[in-house]
């Protein structure tokens, strides 16, 4: 009776150190996009219809982004690239002086030098 108690206490240990010990998960992030600003520049060119001679584009640096670039939910996190796009009307000359500027925010999702997406907000996964 004593064999077989400490037959299945050995058992029981053994089922008990074998269990995986459960690790967190390894964030995979892709390198950082280096010619983001041509890459976001064309896209303005043939996105907005039109001449654009008073457009200002405002780049800020790449920042690690939260969404998974690739399709998948295992897929390698990106980066994003805040981005300001900017016009400007009027003139400073003349009866009626005064410029005009309207501005509006974007977010280019990259993975390495690939486009992903573009957000009006930066907490949207594209």
């Amino acid at each position: 009776m004593r064999t077989a108690a400490a037959l299945a206490m050995a058992v029981v240990i053994a089922g008990c150190a074998s269990d995986p010990v459960l690790e967190a998960p390894v964030v995979v992030r892709s390198r950082a996009p280096v010619n983001y600003e041509s890459t976001i520049t064309n896209f303005f060119d043939l996105t907005i219809r039109g001449p654009q001679p008073n457009r200002v584009l405002t780049f800020g640096k790449p920042e690690p982004g939260g969404c998974p670039l690739g399709g998948q939910v295992t897929s390698a996190l990106g980066w994003v690239v805040p981005v300001q796009y900017a016009t400007r009307t009027g003139s400073l000359t003349g009866r009626d002086a005064g410029i005009t500027v309207k501005g509006r925010e974007y977010y280019f999702w990259f993975r390495q030098e690939t486009l992903y997406g573009v957000t009006q907000r930066m907490e949207l996964c594209p």
